[in-house]
This record gives structure tokens, sequence and C-alpha cells, in this order.
């Protein structure tokens, strides 16, 4: 089944990065001192993490909320993203989350709400709690447009656990910061000041919206171009934030800092580039058809079936990196292989397949045995690498195997 690792130490380290933004590093040491024991009451390790831990647990119920309100929303998202025009406004969106963090403009927060919840803050325990659910609120200048995007891709999943799992390692990353300074608060001293750094953090962020906005521009207007985003994104955004972005100049060591990242970032664009124009064996995928489905199971044959869409960005990311490797192809070459196009999700015809075979996101690969039976340990949900994939491949044409053998 579905490898989520790499996407949940995607969000982990998004949370933890958020940290550094300007709206929420300045605030760690104000935080952290609302879990101290009431004054003249001595600073004992297990009741300051307990007290660190129901802030970070308020944080995890809000944000997993969240998550799975986005992935609910999911076949919602799929069929509103066939508008042309819809994803158009998605991408201009996410422009202006990117211009936000630029500093082109700041979202603000009514200051009679931020006093209110400043009051909540102070009553220990449930105040703790509903202090850590409301932390977005206090940062929302910096937090909100990086959740936004993310939202943005859980609802594109469309899957309910993804979107629970990915919003709580998400809050544990952001909720991390505080319980190791909230249990060992001699840490705090030890922590680099507030400065320009911090800019930018909220600099990087703002690239990577820009990657998101490039990524609905290319599917509103040919989903052909959607594997150039990443290296697009990586070479301007490592040009940019190496070389021409100026924040921490003060710092040598930042700045050293700086030029390392930006050129790793250029050196893994280009690599990206290389590898698409490297010439590579396509894999050709007949349109479904009940009718060839039936007729692989007269011959015992078995099928792989691959719901994809235009705008799902984990379809696109399973065609170029894992449909476009050697072994895969040549496993995936015994299989009759078909693929439902739901890119119009409200399509009749898609509504039957997709009932059929019990999909709820996309992508979803299905796997029949020889006997049509679906290999229910070997469907993929989501992206998985190569690896992972193959794996689910043997599942298959094990029992494919037996099957032929029986039939002898």
């Amino acid at each position: 089944m579905q490898n989520y690792f790499f996407h949940f130490l995607t969000f982990f380290i998004a949370g933890l990065a958020v940290n550094l933004t300007p709206c929420v590093y300045p605030m760690l040491t104000v935080t952290v001192s609302l879990f101290k024991p009431p004054q003249g009451q001595p600073v004992k390790l297990l009741p300051s993490f307990g007290r660190a831990l129901i802030y970070v647990l308020g944080m995890a119920v809000m944000y997993s909320s969240l998550g799975v309100f986005a992935a609910m929303t999911g076949a919602l998202f799929g069929g509103i993203l066939q508008n042309k025009w819809v994803v158009l406004t998605v991408a201009v969106l996410m422009i202006g989350l990117a211009l936000s963090m630029f500093g082109v403009f700041q979202i603000n927060i009514p200051s009679g709400l931020l006093q209110k919840l400043e009051r909540l803050r102070k009553i220990r325990f449930f105040g703790l709690f509903f202090a850590g659910m409301f932390v977005g609120i206090f940062a929302a200048p910096c937090i909100g447009p990086p959740v936004l995007a993310l939202l943005t891709s859980v609802a594109d999943r469309g899957n309910l656990f993804f979107g629970f799992m990915s919003f709580f390692v998400f809050s544990l990353g952001l909720g991390s910061p505080y319980l190791i300074l909230g249990t060992f608060t001699g840490l705090l001293k030890k922590i680099p000041k507030t400065g320009n750094w911090l800019m930018w953090v909220e600099h990087a962020f703002a690239v990577i919206l820009l990657g998101f906005s490039f990524y609905y521009f290319v599917i509103a207007i040919n989903s052909e171009f959607v594997k150039w985003v990443p290296p697009i994104t990586l070479i301007f955004g490592g040009i940019y934030l190496g070389f021409i972005e100026k924040s921490g100049k003060e710092k040598p060591l930042f700045v050293r800092f700086k030029w390392a990242a930006g050129l790793t970032s250029l050196i893994f664009g280009l690599s990206i580039i290389a590898s698409i124009l490297t010439p590579k064996e396509s894999l050709a995928w007949d349109e479904y058809k009940s009718y060839k489905v039936v007729m692989a199971k007269e011959k015992k044959q078995p099928v792989v079936i691959d719901f994809y869409a235009d705008w799902c960005i984990t379809c696109h990311e399973l065609e170029n990196f894992v449909f476009t490797n050697p072994t895969v192809i040549k496993e995936l070459k015994k299989f009759v292989r078909l693929r439902v196009d739901a890119t119009d999700m409200m399509a009749p015809a898609v509504q039957e397949v997709v009932e059929q075979y019990r999909v709820f996101g996309l992508p979803v690969i299905v796997f029949l045995d020889g006997n049509g039976r679906e290999a229910d340990d070997a469907r993929v949900a989501g992206y998985i690498p190569p690896a992972e994939f193959l794996k689910s491949l043997e599942l298959v044409l094990g029992g494919s195997n037996e099957t032929l053998i029986k039939g002898r």
C-alpha cells in the first residue's frame, strides 16, 4: 500500500521551517514562558513538558481538523479544477500569497480578536490548549500562506487519512521547538537571535508558493509541461535566494549558507532538466474499457488500471518518476495496461468506474490478477517510489503465475 514517508517528512520540515519566519521566531521566548510554573514554585522537568505538550496538542487538533476538512473537499476540489478559469484563479491566489510573504502587502488580524486570544493564553491548561489551537491566528501573516498551499495539496488528493496525518505531522514539526524549549528552558539562551536572516526564510516560502502558482498556470494551459515546473522553480529560486536576496548580509556565515543553498538548488534543478531531456523508453496505456478487462481475464492476463487526471499533482509525479523507471517499465509490460482519464470527474462513465473500483482520491492504481480479481494488497494510492511500486507488481505477478500454472 501507499508509502507516505516522504510526504509526511515534507510536512514535518514545513512545520519546523515555519518557526523560522519573522512572525513566529521572535515569539518563541514569549510562548515558552507560558509553560513555567506559577511564581514561587520550582521548575520541574515533567510538569514543564506536560504544559508544553498540552499546547502542542492544541496545535495538532486544529491543524489535523483543517487537513481532514481539506481532504473531504477532495472530490469537489477535483471537480472545480476541471474549469480552466478556476485553475487560473487558484494560480493567481498563490501569487497573492507569495507576494504577501515578499512583503508587498500584509495580512492583518483584527486587534480585538488578538486581545481576546491573548487573555485566553493566560488561563492554565485549558488556556494553553486553546492557545495552541489558535496559534495560527497570531502568526497568520507568515503561517497562513504556506498552510493554504499545503491544504490545497491535501484537497488535491482527497484522502482523509493523508489529510489528517499530514497536518498532524505538520503540527508536530511546528510544535517540536516548543516541546524542547519548554522542557529544557536553558536552551533558550543558546538559540540564534532574531534578525534580517528571518526574512530570507519567509522569502524561501514565497518562492515555493510561486512554484505552486506556476504549476496551476501550467495545468490550465498545457499539462504536458508540468514536468518543467520543479526544475524551473529550483533554478530561479536558487539564483534568487542564493545570490540576489540581500537578507542577513551582515552575517558572513549566513551568507555562505545562502550561497550553498542556492548552488545546491541550482544543481538539483539542472540535474532534473538533464533527466527530462535524456531519451527514455515510453510506456503506452490503453483507454479503459470494461470489455478489455473481460478479454484479459479470458487470457489469464494480469491487468493494471491507472486512475489519472490532468489536474492531479501526484499523477504527474508517478508519470515522470515511476513510469519512466526501466525496471518498472519492464515489469509493467507483463500487464494489460489501462488508464481511466478522470480529469472530468463528474462524467457518468468516469463515475461508474470510480464507484466500481472504490476510488476516493487520485491517483489510484488497481491491479487485477489473472482471474480478474483485485489484488487488494497491491493497490497503490498516491505517490510511492519505484522500489515500492515494484513490490506491488511482484505481489500480482506471483499470484498470476500460480493461476496460469493451475489453469494448465
